[in-house]
């Protein structure tokens, strides 16, 4: 593949199958997420009403700094961004890897603020 000096890189990402640095970023704290799933609170077991939101992670409340900035909170706020087709298949490990590594794949990021600012651009 050849590419000039000034063309973007992020096609040449999805092309050649290989995650940018955010994204593999990303990814680690969504697996951190999903093998870790007991310590986390989905908003269905909070109440028994059929909302939007019913498979998005309860926010813990809190005000500390270091604590938004940590695995656990980072982690609960990009997984309630996650598109719904994603979220449904959380709960078999495998299937949710393969197709959120689709996802990441099919839209390169080149930060988190990007993927939190993103579209719902994934289609099953």
């Amino acid at each position: 593949m050849k590419a000039k000096a000034r063309d973007s890189c992020r096609e040449m990402f999805s092309k050649l199958g290989i995650l940018t640095l955010y994204s593999q970023y990303i990814f680690s704290i969504f697996m951190f997420v999903i093998r870790h799933k007991d310590i986390f609170t989905v908003n269905k077991e909070l109440h028994k009403i059929n909302t939007w939101h019913k498979l998005d992670l309860h926010v813990p409340l809190t005000n500390l700094t270091k604590v938004q900035k940590g695995v656990y909170y980072s982690g609960v706020t990009l997984f309630n961004s996650l598109p719904l087709g994603i979220k449904e298949v959380a709960n078999n490990t495998n299937k949710f890897k393969h197709e959120f590594k689709k996802f990441l794949l099919k839209t390169p990021f080149y930060s988190v603020e990007e993927y939190m600012k993103k579209d719902a651009i994934y289609d099953r």
